[in-house]
């Protein structure tokens, strides 16, 4: 799915080239077997008007990551949003800007709420 989120659309083949980029060596018909999967479970629409198909995401990426992340936190934290973000805000690793970068969009969050109030 990166491969596809990157490029946009593209055949087997261009998003074997997308894979490679990316250090993953993968048979021709690896990939077709992969997109085939990803359109049977509609992650991915495909053209079959022309040769060779052309697969595109079904789904925005952003989309995807949130639910994705939904899931997590329901799985990993029982629904307690508050524990990851406490979690990463602890963890040592983050840097000074990312940890601003969190501030401000919890305020931004704030700001939007009250609004809509």
């Amino acid at each position: 799915m990166k491969a596809l989120w990157e490029l946009g659309r593209g055949s087997v083949s261009e998003v074997r080239g997308e894979l490679s980029g990316r250090g993953h060596e993968l048979a021709y018909t690896t990939v077709m077997t992969l997109l085939g999967r990803l359109a049977a479970k509609s992650a991915v629409l495909v053209d079959k008007a022309r040769e060779p198909f052309v697969y595109k995401p079904a789904h925005r990426r952003e989309s995807v990551l949130r639910d994705r992340l939904r899931d997590f936190v329901k799985d990993v934290f029982d629904g307690r949003a508050d524990s990851l973000v406490l979690g990463l805000v602890e963890d040592e690793s983050l840097s000074r800007e990312e940890l601003r970068a969190i501030e401000k969009k919890i305020d931004e969050a704030e700001t939007k709420r009250s609004r809509a109030k």
